[in-house]
């Protein structure tokens, strides 16, 4: 445990540097790429600034961790700035897969009938497609001069609403309409143009 409090504060530590060595609003330059990595997963994102308050960009993240759970996001997302400088929250809307082991249980469609699985039927492989919609916030810290390379960590809510469908072993598959959350804490790594 104190491990992990000396780990804590040592990241608050360099956060709060970098951030009092920033003196130039996270605007400088336009267009930001970064590539970013979490505990089980990794992706990318670009991002061009409208201005000093508002973003516009594309991300891609996958996640994995085996058979527990996998997932798929692919975003449009835009970020506002309110005080102009580091600090963002955003709005990803796109196209989600979520996947993992989960019990069927409760009411699922099969061949156009709704069919009740007790609570004892068994974990299967579990995949949800549909619409994506991932609220984030999070921060920029440029290294060096402003506008160059960057570190942005960020926290991410990933929810995906659509068509869950059970690899059951036998039979048809049971399909639902479902909704998954998820939580990404990542960080990014890029540079500014």
């Amino acid at each position: 445990m104190a491990k992990k409090i000396v780990l804590v504060l040592a990241l608050v530590s360099m956060i709060a540097g970098g951030l009092a060595a920033q003196e130039k609003s996270a605007a400088v330059k336009k267009v930001w790429l970064s590539g970013e990595v979490s505990l089980v997963g990794a992706g990318a994102r670009g991002e061009f600034m409208l201005g000093p308050k508002m973003s516009l960009g594309l991300n891609a993240y996958w996640t994995s961790a085996f058979f527990f759970f996998n997932d798929i996001d692919i975003n449009a997302v835009a970020r506002f700035y309110p005080w102009g400088k580091k600090f963002y929250a955003g709005l990803g809307v796109g196209f989600g897969i979520h996947s993992g082991l989960s019990p069927v249980e409760g009411t699922w469609e099969v061949d156009g009938k709704e069919v009740k699985y007790p609570s004892s039927f068994g974990s299967y492989l579990v995949t949800l497609t549909g619409a994506a919609i991932t609220p984030e916030v999070g921060w920029k810290i440029d290294i060096g001069k402003p506008g160059g390379f960057f570190i942005n960590p960020l926290v991410q809510v990933p929810i995906t609403i659509g068509q869950e469908k059970a690899a059951v072993l036998i039979g048809p598959e049971p399909t639902r309409f479902g909704i998954g959350v998820g939580f990404r804490a990542a960080c990014g790594f890029g540079w500014a143009f």
